[in-house]
């Protein structure tokens, strides 16, 4: 028996370490929304891997083998979804219109499957209430919903008052759960004793105690001491 049980935690620490591998060579699309055959590949690859680790008469060379040609259909099919605009459309599907102008369009609802009321509660998920006010609603290929409300009904941005607006950009993160990433401090052209400096100032005396530190694209740093330590009056002003 006990040998049976270390025999199937081997197998399934083999499959995960394979599965993890094979993840990371099919990219990101893979772990992101899924289209068709990124969900038939995802079944398939689960179940394999499942089969393996429990399954005493698969054997090692044909699981891991299977795992692998599996893998190469779903890198193979990608570059060709990339490539080919024709294999896109079999492989990935169109996106297709389910509201125009406020109308349901009830021909292409059918076509794809959907109750009104699963229409409905998407179009309520992103915060429309009356699809009257919905110029287009188009169901992806990742089967997510996106609307475009119309015009009279978009929110009031600072364009539309003409009031001019500085360049944002992107945070830097400096420390994440305690470590300093030097890598992101030198692209900005910082270094660690600016950081050291300006945690100083805003009385950080450990840095081990930060959850994370970032700077915004105006130079300042914002920073977030761990919970555990907030009581600690040494760490905040």
């Amino acid at each position: 028996m006990l040998d049976r049980v270390l025999q199937t935690v081997v197998s399934s620490t083999i499959a995960i370490i394979a599965l993890f591998i094979l993840a990371r060579i099919m990219g990101k699309k893979q772990m992101s929304q899924l289209n068709f055959f990124d969900y038939v590949i995802g079944i398939t690859i689960g179940s394999i891997a499942s089969e393996y680790a429990v399954v005493r008469s698969v054997h090692a060379a044909e699981g891991l083998t299977a795992l692998v040609v599996v893998s190469l259909f779903s890198i193979l099919f990608s570059y060709i979804s990339v490539k080919s605009y024709r294999g896109r459309k079999i492989l990935d599907g169109v996106p297709v219109v389910l509201i125009e102008n406020g109308k349901l369009m009830e021909k292409s609802i059918l076509k794809e499957r959907l109750s009104i009321n699963d229409l409905l509660e998407e179009c309520r998920q992103k915060n429309i209430f009356d699809i009257a006010n919905v110029e287009f609603a188009i169901l992806e290929t990742s089967g997510r919903l996106s609307i475009l409300p119309k015009s009279q009904n978009r929110p009031l941005t600072p364009k539309d008052m003409k009031i001019p607006t500085a360049y944002e950009g992107l945070c830097t993160n400096v420390v994440i759960d305690g470590k300093v990433i030097e890598k992101h401090l030198s692209a900005i052209n910082l270094d660690i004793n600016w950081l050291y400096t300006e945690l100083s100032n805003q009385g950080v005396t450990d840095c081990s105690a930060v959850l994370l530190a970032y700077i915004d694209t105006m130079g300042v740093l914002h920073t977030h001491i761990k919970n555990n330590l907030m009581s600690k009056a040494s760490f905040i002003e």
